[in-house]
Parts: structure tokens; C-alpha cells; sequence
């Protein structure tokens, strides 16, 4: 289902996460995957040459699961809100240590357990370095990891927010080689089910 596509480029992955943060992911993909039936029953009149009907269904395409950890020590949180110009700016002043923007979906942290729009920064590792919420064990996190930085937005909407940078990619898909294959696919400890494909 999720085999690696050609916008994707290779890095390794050995992040292992506990039970806990499996089932939240799984509980976080039922989500994306509720939403996209959602949108397939409204029969929303999408063109048919798009590539995709919507964000949700370009997560569960796309989108991979990403561990989160604690936060480094002497990491101070970004401003609350910003999480899309926080991870944005946060991976262009640590690039050289292999990091890129990352965006979908998140769990907030324990005993909110909301699944909200939201941004982070992905390591070499797939693991997960947010640096606008902080990191507690058990948090979910599904996504897409953007190596391009001509993508990040800077100034903040989102890539699958904001309806100006949302609308050419479920349209026409990301740029070749736009996407990190990190994390792990969305089928790795999904209990049940199968995810709407894309309108092609």
C-alpha cells in the first residue's frame, strides 16, 4: 500500500516505538481515514485529474509515523500557535545535522488527546524533535517529511493548511524528490483496515 514513491528520497530509520504510541497512531490514521470517507460520501466535486482529493487523503498516501522523544535538554519552546514558522525556521538553523519539516497530524499531549493541524522536525532517525509542543511519552504523530525548503512555510499556514500552498499539491502532488523517506509507513501496526487511495 505504501510502497516508497519516486518523490521520496531514502535515509535510514531505526527509531522503535512502544505499544502506547502505536495505538495512538493507529487511533490518529482512523481519524485521517474518517475524514477522507467523509469527504468521498459528500461527493465533492474535485477535478478529476487531480492527484489527490484532500489532506487527508494525501497523508494516507503519503504520510508516515514518527516517534516522538523527549525534547533535548537546554531546548527552549517556540511560541505557542506557530508550530508551521517555528519547525520551518528551527530545520533551516539545523540542517546540518539532518533535520527537515515535517507536517499533518499530532495528539496533543496526555488528557486533552486532540488530534490537531500541526508541524514538527524530523531527525535522520524518523524520531520526532517538536519544537513548539513539549515532548511527552505516548504523543502520536503522522505526517509528511519535506526536504525541500522552498516548500517550508516561513511565514507560517502550513503546506496542507493553507489554501494557496494546499491547493497545487493535492492537484499536481509534490515536486520529485520533495519528500524524506522517513518514519515508518502507515501499515506498520495499522489494526485494521486499508486507506482510501488518492484520486488519480
Amino acid at each position: 500500500m505504501l510502497s516508497t514513491p519516486e518523490n521520496y528520497c531514502s535515509a535510514a530509520n531505526d527509531a522503535s516505538p512502544t505499544a502506547t504510541v502505536i495505538a495512538a497512531e493507529d487511533d490518529l490514521i482512523r481519524y485521517l481515514r474518517q475524514h477522507a470517507e467523509l469527504i468521498v460520501k459528500g461527493a465533492y466535486d474535485i477535478p478529476a485529474d487531480w492527484r489527490y482529493r484532500s489532506q487527508y487523503h494525501l497523508l494516507l498516501a503519503l504520510g508516515r509515523r514518527f516517534a516522538p522523544t523527549p525534547r533535548p535538554e537546554g531546548l527552549i519552546g517556540m511560541p505557542d500557535r506557530l508550530c508551521y514558522s517555528n519547525s520551518a525556521q528551527y530545520a533551516k538553523e539545523h540542517q546540518e545535522e539532518g533535520l527537515v519539516y515535517a507536517e499533518g497530524f499530532a495528539l496533543t499531549h496526555a488528557g486533552l488527546d486532540f488530534y490537531l493541524p500541526h508541524a514538527w522536525t524530523v531527525r535522520p532517525d524518523g524520531t520526532v524533535l517538536d519544537p513548539t509542543w513539549d515532548d511527552e511519552p505516548g504523543r502520536a504523530y503522522v505526517g509528511i517529511a519535506v526536504t525541500d525548503p522552498r516548500l517550508w512555510p516561513f511565514d507560517g499556514g502550513g503546506i496542507l493548511q493553507d489554501f494557496d500552498r494546499m491547493l497545487p499539491v493535492l492537484r499536481d502532488g509534490f515536486p520529485h524528490n520533495a519528500l524524506a523517506d522517513l518514519g515508518r509507513p502507515l501499515a506498520d501496526g495499522l489494526a485494521q483496515g486499508q486507506a482510501p487511495t488518492p484520486k488519480r
